[in-house]
């Protein structure tokens, strides 16, 4: 949470916004759902009174515009939204902030015990193909949105290498464990 009791999500929304607007709700959303990171919620149920309740706030301004028949709100960050993000991207951290990064295949993997020894190999197999995939998605993900950037993007796509190679590396030494 930031100092103004806002959660990580709307934070890192704000964040967008400042990074990519003007920008309406679905485009946030539909950028979100286009990540190979699978931290944030990107859905309509999230997103739509999440901008709602920023613009309130007035950390983000809205207009309304014509899109053919439809209309649509665009939104664009605020002073105010700007001193917020700021106040969010620290320091100082929260002590949530600065934890092991959240890793449902490392949570499933404290439980392999209760599978057999040719479920674990099928197991460590599908891990191996789901972390050659995300390696492919990191890919196309830098290559559409990290270059021409202003380099802090790129960082990002970088960081989603590295750590799956930590992954891999450790799924190795899972496999090592399961066949000894």
């Amino acid at each position: 949470m930031s100092k103004r009791g806002s959660s990580e999500l709307e934070c890192f929304v704000l964040g967008l916004v400042w990074q990519l607007g003007p920008i309406s709700a679905y485009d946030v959303r539909a950028h979100m759902r286009r990540s190979p990171s699978t931290q944030w919620s990107g859905s309509a149920g999230a997103i739509y009174p999440l901008m709602s309740r920023l613009h309130r706030r007035h950390w983000l301004a809205a207009t309304r515009e014509s899109v053919g028949r439809r209309r649509r709100t665009r939104y664009r960050i605020t002073a105010a939204g700007r001193r917020a993000l700021r106040a969010w991207i620290g320091p100082p951290f929260s002590p949530d902030v600065m934890t092991v990064s959240y890793d449902p295949l490392r949570s499933r993997a404290r439980f392999l015990g209760a599978l057999s020894p040719r479920e674990r190999q099928r197991w460590i197999q599908g891990a191996e193909a789901a972390l050659h995939h995300i390696e492919a998605l990191i890919r196309t993900w830098h290559d559409e949105h990290a270059r021409g950037s202003d380099g802090f993007r790129a960082l990002l796509t970088i960081h989603g290498q590295l750590e799956t190679r930590a992954r891999r590396a450790w799924l190795r030494r899972v496999a090592e464990f399961v066949a000894s």
